[in-house]
């Protein structure tokens, strides 16, 4: 399991070189940005050039580790995590550690971000919490007076 955990400061630090490489073709000294670095970020197909925007990608590599972890129950790294972090098998409800990993909290961020976007089936029921679970509308998790 190969895992890109670079803190902010690191990630933002290869992004400034990037760029600066980019601009000025060399380290130090000053240049000028003709289009903004968003812009040369996008796909090809998108008007960019198709650079990798660093932060993204880290946190994609994040993402693919929690995808991983709900998919291979059985692999080392899902059974020394959950037995710390989320006993109960569900990566989306960890419970909260103090001095928890940095490998940990990178991939607990990541599953914050992924959480948001995933959606999820009833099945037969039995793992549905109807006052936490989320369903996708807003106000309902915890704030119901503001809903009705």
């Amino acid at each position: 399991m190969s895992v890109f955990l670079a803190p902010k400061g690191i990630t933002d630090d290869i992004q400034a070189k990037l760029s600066r490489a980019w601009w000025a073709g060399k380290e130090k000294g000053r240049y000028w940005t003709m289009i903004p670095w968003k812009t040369l970020c996008k796909p090809k197909a998108m008007g960019g050039l198709g650079i990798r925007d660093v932060r993204l990608f880290n946190m994609a590599l994040l993402g693919r580790q929690v995808w991983r972890l709900i998919n291979n129950t059985d692999s080392l790294c899902f059974k020394v995590l959950s037995s710390k972090y989320f006993p109960d098998g569900n990566i989306f409800k960890a419970k909260k550690v103090d001095k928890a990993s940095f490998t940990w909290s990178s991939i607990a961020k990541a599953a914050e971000m992924l959480k948001e976007g995933f959606g999820w089936q009833v099945g037969n029921g039995e793992k549905i919490n109807i006052w936490a679970d989320n369903w996708g509308m807003e106000g309902l998790n915890g704030d119901i007076d503001e809903v009705f």
